[in-house]
């Protein structure tokens, strides 16, 4: 019986082993600030723990440096929102820019205390980026006040349908609170300039101030050189007088 018991012992620390090994570079990529939902089917009565380790590279051992989440200041990699890491679903806000394995271990719930491990390999950026492609427009004001202007948007991933829609703020000169805007992978800022004099010209300056994916992730509003102002020009239309014939 003695035997048997060990042998169960060194088949689950083999399995756990095993499953540890089969996570591969980068199976996700998110963007810092970012709420991401993880979840397993939990066999029943069992109990489960989840864990996030941080490595420097993808060759590191998986589960040798536990990544920061003390919850006690802006250094942490991630949180375990609610504090909640033994459930078969669980939600993870990433903090800091890294490298990660989310590691989930069940434990058997009878006798042997066998216990198994699956891991998820997790790259945290802090690169993307978001501007206007272009910084001014210029149209005859007859055109209608609705428009839209493209963005450059910059996540670093070639496959990145997956971070839309963004949430996007900005202001237009005079406003005392930030608008919002949904932006969808065609990658087009609409918005609605209000209601214009045809026969005045007008520039209307739009400021972007911020934006997330749809996860909450941060994407880094590029100001350098104005990026993240347009300005629409619109010219006025000329006024005829009644025709004399």
């Amino acid at each position: 019986m003695k035997i048997k018991f060990i042998h169960k012992i060194l088949l689950s620390l083999f399995i756990g082993l095993l499953a540890v090994a089969q996570a591969t570079a980068q199976d996700a990529v998110h963007l810092i600030g970012s709420t991401h939902s993880a979840s397993f089917a939990l066999n029943s009565g069992n109990t489960c723990e989840w864990n996030v380790y941080k490595v420097n590279a993808w060759t590191d051992q998986k589960d040798a440096v536990l990544a920061d989440n003390n919850g006690l200041d802006d250094n942490d990699d991630f949180l375990f929102v609610g504090g909640v890491n033994n459930t078969a679903s669980i939600n993870t806000t990433w903090r800091n820019p890294g490298k990660y394995y989310l590691i989930v271990e069940e434990y058997n719930g009878g006798s042997g205390g066998c216990s198994a491990r699956k891991s998820f390999a997790i790259e945290v950026v802090a690169n993307a980026s978001l501007a206007f492609s272009a910084l001014t427009s210029n149209v005859c004001s007859d055109v209608g006040t609705s428009f839209s202007a493209s963005l450059t948007v910059d996540t670093g991933i070639i496959n990145s349908s997956k971070f839309y829609p963004i949430t996007v703020k900005y202001r237009l000169v005079g406003d005392t609170e930030d608008r919002v805007v949904t932006v969808s992978d065609s990658k087009l800022f609409t918005i609605n300039l209000g209601i214009i004099n045809a026969l005045i010209e007008s520039n209307h300056i739009i400021t972007i101030s911020s934006a997330k994916d749809r996860y909450g992730g941060d994407l880094n509003i590029i100001t350098d050189g104005g990026e993240n102002i347009h300005t629409r020009r619109m010219y006025a239309l000329p006024e005829i007088e009644n025709i004399t014939y």
